[in-house]
């Protein structure tokens, strides 16, 4: 073989030489995309920097870089996470709780980047008055979304319940939301603890995404009150957050929350107008609140339609049924959940509700006792009209529940409507 001299490149032949241009394509091509691939990457690394900084700064550090990191990861994950366009909700405030910072997050839709709401991150300092409030306009179902189904309208509640974290004293979980509490070891200015509430805005987390809610909550309210000047220490989280049940199930095989009113049931002889449905959470020792829902089933309801009308009771008409489901939920709360609970009846303006106070306010029935030397709220919502086909057995109803709620949490002084 002779060295070569220069010149055009050897002819090797039609297929080889089609070849060797493919490889040259595919090379320029490879570089050309990977350019682009680098360029990507490089992108989505700088827009992740700018969001960890956005989220930080949004809710006053009291979230970590590696939280920051699990705000993005949720909802299958976002590169691109700000601050909401709503001002009051712009940036968290330490100096004026409750206060709230809200999220938003980038999302391809038809070509188109939208901005949809992601995360929110809410603190309180505790206690707080108007916390909770036992209001009647709280519907305990979603009529809507059960008649579009077809379903009876009393098999679900609109929301599930919230369940305790462990034994209840680091905090609740709902849905969407996290709630953790930290309790000052001395109170300061007259503060004895602080609650972060981290909230999933998309729809229902996963069990993984709802853990890493409970670790953001948990660092953003030991932050919280440190800043504060109490001494905490950090709650013990459980190593499962389950999703909670929507459905009812029979009344007289209730748990829970809800184990009370299967006692009440038990050898009662007459039923007919108490509810027959269920839904309970697990109780806990140290919980700051928790609640019940009943309700009497709609093909239950129908059945004794005539009746009530005959007995001059104003039962509705047959849509009635459906649009205004008759049930009772009830809402105990403890400590510095029950020290910031109030009562709203028809007015806009709550009214709290002070140790040794009882009373009933057209759908709302209340109680208060005193549990360890903290105060205990006992508190019981009706269905329009259904207070007045229950008659004297709400105040039956009500009694079994406030009595059984207290003698449990080991409380003293009840105090009953009159």
């Amino acid at each position: 073989m002779r060295p070569s001299t220069g010149g055009p490149l050897p002819d090797r032949g039609r297929w080889r030489n089609a070849v060797n241009l493919l490889l040259c394509i595919a090379g320029v091509g490879g570089v050309v995309l990977g350019g682009w691939a680098l360029h990507g990457s490089y992108q989505s690394w700088q827009h992740r920097g700018e969001s960890r900084t956005a989220i930080r700064e949004a809710c006053a550090d009291l979230i970590e870089a590696d939280e920051a990191d699990e705000v993005m990861r949720l909802d299958g994950g976002r590169d691109r996470v700000r601050p909401s366009a709503v001002k009051s909700r712009r940036q968290l405030d330490l100096d004026q709780l409750p206060d709230e910072c809200v999220l938003v997050a980038a999302q391809e839709q038809d070509g188109k980047t939208v901005w949809l709401v992601h995360f929110g991150l809410k603190v309180h300092s505790l206690p707080q008055q108007g916390l909770h409030v036992l209001d009647p306009d709280d519907e305990a179902f979603d009529p809507g979304i059960h008649q579009r189904a077809g379903e009876d309208v009393t098999d679900q509640v609109g929301d599930p319940l919230p369940s305790p974290l462990g034994d209840g004293s680091a905090g609740a979980y709902s849905a969407r939301t996290v709630s953790v509490t930290a309790g000052c070891v001395q109170p300061v200015v007259g503060k004895t603890s602080f609650r972060a509430s981290a909230t999933a805005r998309y729809g229902d987390p996963t069990d993984k995404e709802r853990k890493a809610l409970a670790l953001i909550a948990r660092t953003a309210a030991v932050k919280a009150a440190e800043r504060s000047g109490c001494a905490v220490t950090p709650p013990e989280l459980p190593t499962a957050l389950p999703a909670q049940g929507r459905t009812l199930g029979p009344a007289e095989q209730g748990t829970g929350s809800c184990a009370w009113y299967a006692a009440f049931l038990r050898g009662r002889q007459d039923r007919e107008r108490l509810p027959d449905k269920a839904l309970g959470v697990p109780v806990s020792e140290h919980g700051g609140s928790e609640s019940c829902v009943l309700a009497l089933d709609t093909d239950t309801r129908g059945g004794i339609h005539a009746r009530l009308v005959a007995d001059g009771v104003k039962a509705g008409g047959p849509s009635d049924r459906w649009t205004n489901p008759w049930w009772l939920q009830t809402f105990s709360y403890f400590g510095d959940d029950a020290a910031g609970t109030e009562v709203r009846p028809f007015t806009k303006k709550g009214t709290p509700i002070a140790p040794g106070q009882a009373g009933r306010d057209f759908l709302v029935l209340y109680a208060s006792a005193t549990c360890q030397g903290r105060p205990a709220v006992l508190g019981m919502t009706t269905a329009y009209r259904y207070d007045e086909v229950l008659g004297p057995r709400l105040d039956e109803v009500f009694t079994a529940y406030a009595t059984e709620a207290a003698a449990r949490r080991g409380c003293t002084e009840l105090t009953l409507p009159g």
